[in-house]
């Protein structure tokens, strides 16, 4: 059978694991497609520089610049300290790593919904997609993040709106994980279970096979 990614990463020492460098060993799926958690190592794309000519010279303001990876393990990690530092100092909050992936992906992912309407009320897009073209929506739909997606939907996002590799939704996502809620929150707003994957597949037959009974009757209504 072919299916979304599953969550690997269910608790904060795994996620920083995988952002460590280290492999994560990933539930078996049949349809190859990416954790939408970067497996890179983790490397600061900003850093602090040092200033080896003027030790008593005032820090500039590269020197006091939040690094972007610290921004992005902020908000996964659910940090609203370094967040609201970052906001303070008119951090970018649409910035992204290699993979294309935005503070508010990886917040959403997390189900840190104060982190999310603290970055979407400052800017940050729940429209962005990585480089897989997959949206905050889709992160936070593979996950028990129910009010997580109904704030981004009532924010602007994108309901139907497919990934580049496979034609998922993020309905798709939330019913192949069985996440009740969020497939319950998806239909209110009347996100389309007719929408097919790349391969003819619909949310419902994800429920379907994967044996989530609750989700399957939600998009079988």
């Amino acid at each position: 059978m072919k299916r979304p990614f599953q969550r690997t990463v269910t608790t904060v020492a795994c996620v920083l694991m995988i952002f460590s460098g280290c492999n994560s060993q990933e539930k078996a799926t049949s349809k190859k497609a990416d954790s939408p958690l970067p497996k890179e190592d983790a490397t600061a794309v900003t850093s602090s520089a040092t200033s080896s000519q003027d030790q008593t010279a005032a820090p500039t303001a590269a020197e006091t610049a939040i690094p972007l990876q610290n921004f992005l393990d902020a908000a996964l990690n659910g940090d609203t300290d370094t967040i609201e530092s970052a906001l303070a100092s008119e951090f970018d909050v649409n910035s992204t790593n290699e993979q294309n992936r935005s503070a508010v992906m990886l917040a959403a992912f997390n189900g840190h919904t104060n982190i999310v309407k603290l970055l979407v009320r400052n800017g940050g897009s729940p429209n962005l997609r990585d480089s897989s073209g997959r949206t905050a929506l889709m992160f936070a739909a593979t996950g028990d993040n129910s009010d997580t997606v109904e704030f981004l939907i009532v924010s602007g996002a994108e309901l139907d709106v497919v990934d580049n590799s496979e034609g998922f939704t993020a309905l798709m996502f939330a019913a192949a994980e069985g996440q009740t809620e969020v497939v319950r929150t998806l239909l209110k707003y009347k996100a389309d279970p007719s929408i097919k994957d790349a391969d003819g597949e619909s949310a419902l037959g994800f429920a379907n096979k994967n044996g989530h009974v609750e989700a399957a009757k939600l998009l079988s209504d």
